[in-house]
């Protein structure tokens, strides 16, 4: 997460950036006995309105984020790629996605 740190203040010199800062939480519905909620804040640079990368502190470790979104022609186009370490359970999760969505009549 240090190099994240590094790639945030470096990618923040371009002129077409805003900073933002976000709250997330997640809390999973798995059964009653296991409510393991998570709480994400982070630190936020988006780009060109297209792009962006956040990252900071959770619950039990660190996470970060980046994607982007494109709009034409009622055609939507979003993807991210999302990783989190964690210090209570010693791995690291990651998870890339992409939607895409036709909106009739734009």
């Amino acid at each position: 997460m240090k190099k994240l740190g590094f790639i945030l203040l470096f990618c923040t010199s371009g002129a077409y950036a805003s900073t933002y800062l976000e709250f997330k939480n997640e809390l999973p519905f798995r059964d009653t006995t296991s409510q393991d909620q998570t709480n994400h804040l982070r630190l936020g640079y988006k780009f060109d309105n297209s792009f962006y990368i956040e990252a900071g502190r959770m619950t039990h470790g660190s996470s970060m984020e980046m994607g982007y979104k494109f709009k034409k022609n009622g055609w939507t186009i979003k993807g991210k790629f999302e990783g989190q370490d964690s210090n209570k359970r010693d791995y690291f999760k990651s998870k890339i996605q992409t939607e895409i969505r036709y909106t009739f009549g734009d």
